[in-house]
């Protein structure tokens, strides 16, 4: 038995003139792998929590978070002393665990060894019976469960000569695997909603940019790979947004920072239910990350208190209250950790499940566009100047060079009503009488097999109603104008 004493910070100044509160803090380790961690109190009725812990983290490519190795453990912040058990011992690296429905079982992302790939793996939730999932060639992180026995994760792929993350699909065994998205992005896995739609962290807007974008939004897609889209209207968006979780209420909690990798989290904010933005949470002194439903009101929050402001200098576990937008307390730190990704051990109500509408064999996806001249970033929310054509874009197979699909007539409506190669990145260019480009879209999207999409303009306002009438494009096409549909097997990836 090891036990090491030393005395921290556990809290800030307060009036009066009290400068400091003098701890003990005892830390015991037995050959069983248990530790005693330091703590403000039992929180009665909370269940277990199950979190990483890493001596650093480093907010850059997602496959570089935890340089020096880290590891999940739980605790039971019920007990009157709590304890903590380490359940990834044998693993270099273990990160972003998530309980199973019924809270018997937890993904996580785990790496053998230091230059061994990240694959997804499952154990029972007493850390028993690690099983690797997946066998991916390169990293395969942010694992979630999906209804009916599959579960979504981030894969990592070559492309053009550059790391880029996709969202991909499998069985819980790993079999099946397939993916869900097929542009550029940097998709990472978030959580998955109670309506069934995962929620993915991407660039903003969808480009190949670089080692991480500056600025990254929240999406919205159906496990089959369809019907991607922005969670919340943000119009020219800026800052990074990460690390989203649902309430039982239906609202959204994410870290929110000015730009990526800039400083080592961000500030807590919500998206209320219904809302079409998101919002900071209170003043916030310091930084968080990774912030999950607790108790009742309270949210289980990783908080950055610098050693300067009193604080550890490493991210602690504290418990926060959504009604006051406050820190409350504490609830759990280590001297020697970063305490990060927590998350209550407990079964949880499984998501809804959709019906997929994908062809496998379908050879075209279609997309309408209601009135391409609604256009948030016009003058008075229109494009004054007459629309002729619409230009559709794709990227070359293998590399970023784009090429073109082909033109397609706009309706004086300002309709269109197109088919294009299935799972391909593709954009868009609305052209003048004279082929002069009027408005050029900046993000790639794609249209799975037998997928209809639609959009009610161009970057429009989604805060408006679309005008109820029958596009010209549908009246008079029985067919969507074909955008190189025909050989669309060549380009395929």
């Amino acid at each position: 038995m090891r036990r090491d004493t030393s005395c921290r910070w556990v809290g800030g100044p307060v009036a009066m003139g009290i400068s400091f509160i003098l701890c003990i803090f005892l830390l015991t380790l037995s050959p069983d792998g248990w530790t005693r961690p330091g703590s403000t109190g039992p929180s009665r009725g909370a269940p277990r929590i199950v979190f990483v812990e890493a001596a650093r983290v480093a907010f850059g490519g997602l496959s570089d978070r935890f340089p020096q190795g880290s590891r999940l453990a739980w605790f039971d912040p019920a007990s009157k002393s709590p304890e903590v058990k380490i359940l990834t011992e044998g693993f270099f690296a273990a990160a972003d665990p998530r309980p199973s429905f019924d809270g018997t079982t937890v993904l996580f992302s785990g790496q053998k060894g230091a230059l061994q790939a990240w694959q997804v793996w499952e154990m029972n939730a007493d850390g028993s019976g690690p099983r690797q999932v997946t066998s991916c060639p390169a990293d395969c992180l942010r694992p979630n469960y999906l209804p009916k026995d599959e579960i979504v994760y981030s894969a990592a792929r070559n492309e053009a000569g550059r790391t880029e993350w996709q969202l991909m699909v499998s069985k819980r065994d790993g079999t099946d695997a397939r993916p869900i998205t097929f542009g550029p992005g940097d998709f990472e896995v978030e959580t998955v909603l109670r309506n069934g739609l995962i929620v993915a962290s991407a660039s903003w807007p969808l480009q190949a940019s670089g080692p991480r974008a500056r600025t990254r939004q929240l999406y919205t897609i159906k496990p089959d790979g369809t019907e991607l889209e922005s969670l919340r209207y943000e119009h020219a968006p800026a800052g990074v947004k990460t690390e989203a979780a649902e309430l039982d209420d239906g609202s959204i909690v994410f870290e929110g920072a000015s730009i990526a990798g800039a400083a080592a989290g961000g500030k807590l904010a919500e998206i209320g239910r219904g809302a079409l933005h998101g919002a900071a949470l209170g003043s916030q002194a310091g930084f968080s990350w990774s912030a999950s439903e607790f108790t009742g009101d309270e949210l289980i929050v990783s908080r950055l208190v610098p050693a300067s402001a009193g604080g550890s200098g490493r991210f602690d576990l504290y418990s926060f209250d959504v009604k006051t937008a406050a820190y409350r307390r504490r609830i759990y730190s280590d001297p020697h950790f970063s305490s990060i990704q927590a998350v209550p051990l407990a079964a949880h109500e499984t998501p809804k499940w959709f019906w997929s509408l994908v062809e496998p064999k379908g050879d075209a996806g279609r997309l309408i566009c209601l009135d391409s001249y609604l256009s948030g970033d016009a003058p008075k929310g229109r494009i004054e100047t007459k629309i002729a054509h619409v230009r559709v874009l794709t990227i070359t197979l293998g590399s970023n060079q784009e090429k073109s699909l082909g033109e397609a007539p706009v309706e004086s409506d300002g309709s269109f009503y197109i088919a294009v190669p299935p799972d391909r990145p593709v954009r868009f260019e609305l052209l003048d009488v004279q082929g002069r480009v009027i408005r050029a879209q900046k993000g790639w999207v794609w249209a799975r097999p037998g997928e209809d999409r639609g959009c009610a303009g161009c970057h429009e306002d989604r805060t408006i109603t679309p005008a109820n009438r029958w596009p010209l494009a549908l009246k008079r096409f029985d067919t969507p104008t074909q955008m190189g549909t025909a050989n669309h097997s060549e380009t395929k990836p």
